[in-house]
């Protein structure tokens, strides 16, 4: 059994990584925006940027655009891809690209949602972009 013993600080090692802030779980909500949304979208969220023959929305009005309320389910729904139609060009759905722990948030209506921290983290840095 000794000989396995050199196995206890590399286990250790290895658990370590999935807390030093590459899982998406450990980023802030701007970081993501920088990952997965400025190249299209740009630093400010103004959009604007042609991509896939589509001119890429501004992030800055949503609230503006939606009677004064920031829409967060829209939102988290538009950037993981669920129960997205076709009307989003070329977004990628990336549910399936963000890895963190689930949690459960609660929507304006009172309901809890299981949802990835990741997701509610970058929505929030969206809603603090707002005019």
């Amino acid at each position: 059994m000794k000989p396995m013993l050199w196995l206890v600080p590399v286990a250790m090692f290895v658990a370590g990584c999935e807390m030093d802030g590459t899982a998406d779980g450990a980023k802030s909500g701007a970081q993501l925006y920088g990952e997965y949304c400025a190249a299209c979208h740009g630093p400010s969220g103004a959009g604007g940027l042609d991509v896939g023959g589509k001119t890429t929305p501004d992030l800055t009005m949503l609230a503006k655009n939606n009677g004064g309320t920031f829409p967060m389910t829209y939102v988290m729904s538009t950037i993981d891809g669920y129960a997205r139609d076709d009307t989003h060009g070329p977004m990628p759905r990336f549910g399936d690209l963000i890895d963190s722990p689930v949690v459960n948030w609660v929507d304006e209506e009172g309901t809890p949602t299981p949802t990835p921290q990741a997701l509610i983290r970058l929505a929030e840095y969206v809603e603090g972009l707002q005019d």
